[in-house]
C-alpha cells in the first residue's frame, strides 16, 4: 500500500507502534468504503447452509479464492441458489471481520454469468411456481358453455384485439366483450397486464377472460414471462384463455393459464359458442319433448281404454258405475293437481316471458339509450365542431327515423299476436271458463255437485264464487 494513503498518525514508529486494533480498524473502513458496491465473477467451489439459514459459499478464479456469505433474509428472497462448479456474478460489499482479520464478500444478488442468465432465471421462477401447484393439471378450470359476456386483456390497438372482436361477433353477436387495454411490451407491460387483468374481472357478467397479444421476438413476449403476470392469472376467479405470440411461443402465462390457444383467434373460438348452433339443439330438444308428449298422451289413452273394457266385463252395472265413478274421481282429483300444478308453472313462464318479452327489453334498452344520449348532449358544448359532427352522425344510428322502424314495429305487433294466440289464457279469453270444487277438482259432469254447494269459476280476468241451484244430467237437460 502506499503510504499516501495512510495517514501519518497510523503508520508508527519504533518508539511507538499501530496496535492491531488500530490497523485493522483503518483497513476496515478503506475497504468497506471503496468496495460499497461491486460485481464479482467467480466459480463457486464451496456452498454451507448455516441453520440459522445464512449461505457461506467461497468464490474462485485461477489461484484467487474469495469468501462470501449471504443473509438468510437476502437468501430467501433469490430465486436462483447455484451450486459448486456453478459460474455465477454476485453483487455485494466487502466487509472485514476484526476477530479474525479477514475479509469476505456480503452477496446481495446472484446471477448465473453468460448469456444465459435470463434463461436461468425463468426456470427458477418456472421451478418455484411449480412447487407452488400453479401449473398442476388439476387446479384448471373448465370453461362456461355459454358465458354472459368476455373480458379481454391485449392493446388496444393491435392486430389481436380485432382479431378476437371479430371472431366472438362472428360466433355469438349477443355475447357483451369488456376490453383491459394494457401495455404488452416493454418497460412496466407486466405491471399493466396484471393491473388490467384484475380491472376487468370486476365486471360483474364477465366469466371468462382472454388474455395475449400477436406475435413477435421473444423479447417482445417477455412481459408474459414475468412473475407479475403469471401470479395474476393464478389469482384470477374466472377460467382464463392465453393466447400470447404464434403456436410456437410457449410463456409462463400459458403454463398458469386454464387454457392455452395458439393465436388470439383460436382463443376467441374457444371462449364462446356459434349462436346458430345453439339455437339448433334447442329447436331439436323441444321437437322431441313434444313427440315424447305425444306418445305418453296416445298410451295413456290405450291404458284408459283397456281398463274400461276390463271393467265392464268383470262386474254388474251399478258396480261398474261406482268403479268407473270412483276411477273417474281419482282421475279428477289428479287432473286438478296436474292442473294446479301447470297453473303455478304458468304463471312463472308468464312473468320470465314478460321480463323476457321484446317490448320489455325494448323498453330497458330505450331507457339506457335515453341515459347515454343526455351525457351526450351535456358533453357536446365542450366538443370540437368535428366531434359534434361525428356526435350527430352517431345520433343518426342510435336513433333511426321513423320511417325505418316501421317493418320492425310490424314484425314485433306479428310475432306478439302469436304469442298472444298460444297462450294457455286465450282460451278462457274467447268466453269459456274453468270450474272447480271445493277441493279445486276439475268439474266435468253435473252429477259431481250437489244443490246448495259452493263452486269457483276461474274467467279469463279474475275468478267467481256461485252455488248450485240444480243440476241437470243430458238426459235430462235433452
Amino acid at each position: 500500500m502506499s503510504t499516501r494513503l495512510v495517514p501519518q498518525q497510523l503508520r508508527g514508529t519504533a518508539g511507538k507502534p499501530l496496535t492491531v486494533d488500530a490497523i485493522t480498524r483503518h483497513i476496515k473502513g478503506l475497504l468497506e468504503a471503496t468496495f460499497s458496491g461491486v460485481w464479482v465473477e467467480g466459480e463457486i467451489t464451496q456452498v454451507k447452509q448455516h441453520h440459522s439459514g445464512h449461505v457461506y459459499l467461497t468464490l474462485s478464479h485461477g489461484d484467487a479464492r474469495l469468501d462470501g456469505m449471504v443473509w438468510a433474509s437476502e437468501a430467501r428472497r433469490m430465486r436462483y441458489q447455484p451450486g459448486p462448479g456453478e459460474r455465477v456474478v454476485a453483487f455485494g460489499h466487502l466487509s472485514v471481520w476484526p476477530p479474525s482479520g479477514g475479509y469476505r464478500l456480503v452477496v446481495q444478488r446472484l446471477q448465473p454469468a453468460g448469456a444465459g442468465a435470463r434463461q436461468a432465471a425463468l426456470a427458477a421462477l418456472k421451478a418455484t411456481l411449480a412447487s407452488e401447484g400453479l401449473l398442476d393439471p388439476s387446479r384448471k378450470r373448465p370453461l362456461p358453455r355459454l358465458p354472459r359476456a368476455v373480458g379481454v386483456v391485449t392493446s388496444g390497438s393491435g392486430a389481436a384485439r380485432r382479431d378476437i372482436e371479430a371472431v366472438l361477433h362472428r360466433r355469438s353477436p349477443q355475447i357483451p366483450i369488456y376490453l383491459a387495454s394494457a401495455k404488452v411490451q416493454g418497460e412496466g407491460a407486466a405491471r399493466a397486464i396484471a393491473d388490467a387483468l384484475r380491472a376487468v374481472v370486476r365486471e360483474p357478467d364477465v366469466q371468462v377472460v382472454i388474455v395475449g397479444r400477436g406475435g413477435g421476438s421473444m423479447d417482445d413476449l417477455w412481459a408474459f414471462n414475468e412473475e407479475a403476470v403469471a401470479r395474476a392469472i393464478a389469482a384470477c376467479p374466472v377460467p382464463v384463455i392465453s393466447a400470447v405470440g404464434h403456436e410456437t411461443d410457449t410463456t409462463l402465462a400459458d403454463l398458469v393459464a386454464d387454457h392455452r390457444a395458439a393465436t388470439p383467434s383460436e382463443a376467441a373460438e374457444r371462449a364462446v359458442p356459434v349462436r346458430d348452433d345453439l339455437l339448433a339443439d334447442i329447436a331439436g330438444l323441444v321437437d322431441r319433448l313434444d313427440r315424447a308428449l305425444s306418445r305418453r298422451q296416445v298410451d295413456g289413452q290405450h291404458r284408459l281404454a283397456a281398463l274400461r273394457a276390463r271393467l265392464e266385463r268383470g262386474v254388474d252395472g251399478r258396480d261398474r258405475r261406482r268403479l268407473i265413478e270412483q276411477a273417474l274421481g281419482r282421475l279428477a282429483t289428479a287432473v286438478a293437481r296436474r292442473q294446479r300444478q301447470a297453473d303455478t308453472r304458468l304463471r312463472r313462464l308468464e312473468a320470465r316471458l314478460s321480463a323476457r318479452h321484446p317490448a320489455t327489453r325494448a323498453a330497458t334498452a330505450r331507457r339506457r339509450l335515453d341515459a347515454l344520449t343526455h351525457r351526450l348532449d351535456a358533453l357536446a358544448p365542450r366538443l370540437t365542431l368535428h366531434a359534434r359532427r361525428r356526435l350527430d352522425g352517431a345520433r343518426t344510428v342510435l336513433r333511426p327515423p321513423p320511417a325505418a322502424l316501421g317493418p320492425k314495429r310490424a314484425r314485433l305487433a306479428t310475432l306478439a299476436a302469436r304469442l298472444s294466440d298460444l297462450s294457455p289464457l286465450a282460451v278462457l279469453g274467447r268466453g269459456y271458463a274453468l270450474a272447480t270444487d271445493g277441493e279445486g277438482r276439475v268439474l266435468r259432469h253435473a252429477e259431481q255437485v250437489q244443490p246448495t254447494q259452493q263452486i269457483e269459476v276461474r274467467l279469463a280476468h279474475g275468478r267467481l264464487t256461485a252455488t248450485v241451484d240444480a243440476t241437470h244430467l243430458p238426459s235430462e237437460a235433452s
